[in-house]
């Protein structure tokens, strides 16, 4: 595709017709004051460290008592907390905040317009629990743009009404990937395959 003259102009209008306002994206576990109480309780080791070495040095202990040794674990640790800390903004920064009549916002306010969007996406989740597995089918909805993809989450508010919205827009849909109509082309392709290895014991019977 071409970059600079791709625009998908019955997305565009779509969106101008049908999205009043703002629809939040929210996610059930994403709320601000969570975040922080994660954050909090992340650092809380590492800090309790450094908290306890300053603690010993205004009552005046020396390097000699523990205090060097409290300081090195606490920054030690703070490496790990905060390589979890960085891969989570990573991984939210993909996860769109909000759509509008003009396109989505993602989580730390990148925006993608709509006249830029390629397809939507359905993504099944592979589960597996010692030699059982089973598929989510329509797990989560990532909508793929020139400049990128935002990920609409399973566990969101009002779920239902975000999959209608999105699933009702006049655009290519994929499942896993692959276009819809190659796969139901595909799937029919299969069903006659099947029909037709039924067929043939009984024309050798004949």
């Amino acid at each position: 595709m071409n970059s600079g003259q791709y625009y998908n102009q019955p997305v565009a209008d779509w969106a101008r017709q049908n999205i009043r306002g703002r629809v939040e994206v929210r996610r059930l576990f994403g709320s601000r004051l969570g975040m922080i109480f994660t954050y909090v309780l992340l650092f809380s080791i590492p800090g309790a460290f450094l908290l306890l070495g300053l603690v010993m040095l205004a009552l005046g202990a020396k390097a000699g008592d523990g205090v060097g040794a409290l300081f090195f674990f606490g920054f030690l640790l703070l490496f790990p907390c905060g390589l979890i800390a960085l891969l989570g903004a990573y991984v939210r920064r993909g996860l769109a905040k909000s759509l509008d009549a003009e396109g989505v916002s993602a989580a730390l306010g990148k925006r993608f317009p709509w006249g830029k969007l390629y397809y939507v996406d359905h993504v099944t989740k592979h589960l597996r629990a010692g030699r059982v597995s089973r598929q989510v089918k329509d797990n989560q909805l990532e909508l793929v743009f020139e400049g990128g993809k935002v990920i609409i989450p399973p566990l969101i508010h009002e779920r239902a009404a975000v999959w209608e919205l999105v699933n009702s827009m006049p655009a290519e849909v994929r499942d896993d990937g692959v276009p819809r109509a190659s796969r139901a082309n595909r799937a029919e392709e299969e069903l006659i395959a099947f029909l037709n290895s039924l067929d043939k014991p009984r024309a050798q019977g004949e």
